[in-house]
């Protein structure tokens, strides 16, 4: 149920999205939003959502079952930007491989508010572009402290959509793009050709 959900949701802000893109007969067509269009987006948008987020998990008892859903908060505080609350480590650790001791520490931490910036480009259905700030997590395994630092994709990927029509009005997804520990990039399971997905949606 959860992987029809994902599968379902994604496709479907994708489809909107890349719709939405391919309006435009080329790139010069298109026209940064006006302040007034921004105002109105950012109103329509503002405030606290309660929502879930589904990302890819390992079930030990059920192997089948390749996603986890948890219960988040996000707000938007402005018109640039966003902040997502309680951002949980193990969503991050369930993404890594080939260092145990490390997904091992990283999902015992604690989570994080997430703060990120976000522009308005569209209004019509409201899109906006997100930029999530790096996580820093000081850890201490293997009898010395190490510090891991996520970095996510800013815009190219990065981004979300509200319809007040929609089943799911609020949906969005950022991707962890890179891991780096003790400041040397990695290869352990999040990297830039293996981004981490995390997609977020609100219910009516």
């Amino acid at each position: 149920m959860k992987k029809i959900t994902f599968i379902a949701i994604v496709g479907c802000i994708m489809s909107a999205i890349s719709l939405t893109s391919c309006n435009s007969d080329s790139e010069s067509s298109y026209k940064d939003l006006t302040a007034a269009e921004i105002q109105q987006c950012f109103n329509a948008t503002r405030g606290n959502h309660n929502g879930k987020m589904i990302y890819a998990a390992l079930n030990k008892a059920n192997v089948a079952d390749k996603f986890d859903t948890i219960s988040i908060a996000w707000s938007i505080i402005n018109d640039s930007t966003m902040t997502i609350y309680d951002f949980p480590a193990k969503a991050l650790a369930e993404k890594i491989t080939g260092a145990d001791d490390l997904k091992e520490a990283l999902a015992s931490q604690p989570d994080r508010t997430l703060k990120c910036a976000i522009s308005y480009v569209n209004a019509n259905p409201i899109q906006f572009l997100v930029g999530p700030s790096n996580l820093t997590y000081e850890l201490n395994y293997g009898d010395k402290k190490h510090q891991v630092e996520i970095r996510f994709y800013w815009n190219t990927y990065s981004f979300g959509q509200y319809s007040s029509s929609s089943k799911h009005p609020m949906q969005m997804q950022i991707w962890a793009a890179l891991l780096k520990l003790d400041g040397n990039e990695t290869s352990y399971g999040i990297t830039i050709d293996k981004p981490a997905q995390f997609f977020f949606y609100t219910e009516k």
